[in-house]
């Protein structure tokens, strides 16, 4: 069947559905989800990747319900790899067939919330208590590593890769289903503003074979963030009493993150969008000090430096234009230095230069209120 779905692109499509529908809803409740690499699981797997290449016309609007409830029921109980499809199915019904699929939302947003209530178990489970990771720093340097759990063994209330897609279809329903925004922002707001101040282990203490799950889960956390950041334009105030540790846990990202260029990108993008808000952008005031410090901004990598310090210092330099009357002469000082070093750099582009310029124009009002200040 997997090999002839291109039947689908037939006038034959509205009988496929009919037939087809009910043989793979039986399949999936026949075959239960599998954390092995069986033949069940590959059965389940070709049956989720069929549903995935329906054509979104016509033909599948009067079962597009039918397909909606496969997936999500489905999503509950599969493997990270499944359940990645899952997502993906759910996606596009919601965005090709809107406003039809309103009232069968919330079966989803109870699975979203389960993940997020439980993601500092899972944190937990994976690399284990801080004890555990500090015995693991401390392991003989010819000891082998294990191998890390594998797609099909990771449950979908426990895969970092789930959690990243949730945010963006929860913005997608957000955005088609205004109405219910309102009673889903006060029990998902707070689960996600405590899933991005999750620390972990540091990078350096977690082993090789880990490493990845660990880049999954700050790209987990860096997709919340920008799921919050995009609260701020229409529901600012059910933000703003987690504005310092929204602040926090951005800093605290953006030293923890890998060099993942698409990674720390999207996490200056979103930071960006905080520091548009000024009801919101005084909770990086108390932070200025470790923002100043090009590696919490880039990271260490020559890749993530050569892409991102263009973003970067013009985040840095809006962030020091606001503050300029609030700077001590320390980091007046730190940021004279910053910005002049980068005048002189011929590899930032001229407009990153001129705003340099035009910052440290500005920053001589903050030095010249200063001159009579025995303290400074």
């Amino acid at each position: 069947m997997r090999d002839a779905i291109e039947v689908v692109n037939t006038s034959e499509y509205p009988k496929f559905l009919s037939a087809f529908l009910p043989a793979f809803g039986a399949v999936l409740d026949a075959v239960p989800a599998q954390t092995e690499d069986n033949v069940e699981h590959k059965v389940r797997k070709s049956v989720l990747e069929m549903l995935n290449k329906l054509p979104h016309n016509e033909h599948l609007r009067p079962h597009d319900k039918t397909v909606l409830a496969m997936a999500t029921k489905a999503l509950r109980a599969e493997n990270e790899e499944n359940a990645l499809v899952c997502l993906r199915v759910i996606f596009d019904l919601h965005r090709n067939f809107r406003p039809s699929l309103e009232f069968e939302v919330e079966p989803f947003l109870e699975f979203v919330r389960s993940v997020y209530e439980n993601v500092e178990e899972t944190v937990t489970r994976v690399f284990g208590e801080p004890a555990a990771a500090e015995t693991a720093k401390e392991k003989k340097k010819g000891e082998k590593d294990a191998e890390a759990p594998a797609a099909v063994a990771t449950l979908s209330a426990r895969s970092f890769k789930v959690q990243t897609e949730c945010p963006l279809i929860v913005m997608l329903l957000f955005q088609l289903y205004a109405r219910l925004i309102p009673a889903n922002i006060t029990t998902l707001l707070p689960l996600m503003v405590k899933m991005i101040s999750l620390k972990g282990p540091s990078f350096q203490d977690v082993p090789a074979h880990l490493r990845g799950a660990y880049g999954d889960l700050k790209g987990a956390q860096v997709k919340t963030v920008s799921f919050v950041t995009y609260l701020l334009r229409g529901y600012a105030e059910s933000v703003q009493p987690h504005r310092d540790a929204v602040s926090v846990s951005i800093v605290e990202l953006l030293r923890s993150c890998p060099d993942n260029v698409s990674t720390r990108k999207e996490l200056l993008v979103a930071t960006r969008h905080v520091l548009s808000a000024p009801d919101f952008r005084r909770g990086f005031y108390a932070h200025l000090d470790a923002l100043l410090d090009e590696q919490t901004l880039v990271g260490d990598g020559a890749a993530c430096r050569d892409a991102l310090r263009p973003l970067a210092y013009s985040f840095l330099a809006e962030l020091v234009h606001h503050m300029r009357l609030e700077l001590s002469m320390a980091q007046i000082q730190r940021a004279v230095y910053l910005f002049s070093r980068n005048v002189q750099d011929g590899t930032l582009p001229l407009s990153i230069q001129m705003t340099c310029v035009r910052l440290m124009h500005h920053l001589v009002e903050s030095i010249f209120r200063r001159r009579n200040d025995p303290a400074q």
